[in-house]
């Protein structure tokens, strides 16, 4: 080899490797703040929106990316938590007897827009 000693060549190695380790993982991280963002825009649209409510539910979706170690991550929620497994998966009805007299089906918007974002993240990826 042309003058590079064998501790250069691996010193040189490792450090691209690392380069091209960080480039990669500041895509990911990217691409996974961009896929929580869209999955908060399609909730905020797709939600259910009640007039007397002033539509908070709908503008309760936000979404939070965190990098660790392990992998990066992230979590789309809602500030009325109770209310979005109610409506996702649907409730029986209590009437003013006591009585059950029937079942709301869930919407499954979440599952939905869950769907849309993970097959284009996965195709993007």
């Amino acid at each position: 080899m042309s003058g590079i000693k064998i501790d250069q060549l691996e010193s040189i190695i490792v450090n691209s490797i690392e380069e091209v380790i960080e480039d990669n993982e500041e895509i990911l991280q990217g691409n996974v703040k961009a896929a929580g963002s869209k999955a908060v825009r399609l909730l905020k649209e797709r939600s259910r929106k009640k007039k007397r409510h002033g539509g908070s539910y709908a503008r309760g979706w936000s979404a939070d990316v965190k990098s660790e170690a392990t992998g990066t991550t992230c979590v789309v929620h809602n500030r009325q938590y109770q209310l979005t497994h109610l409506l996702e998966n649907g409730h029986v009805i209590k009437n003013q007897h006591g009585s059950y007299p029937g079942r709301v089906e869930g919407d499954h918007v979440i599952e939905g827009v869950y769907k849309e974002v993970a097959a284009e993240f996965s195709k993007g990826a």
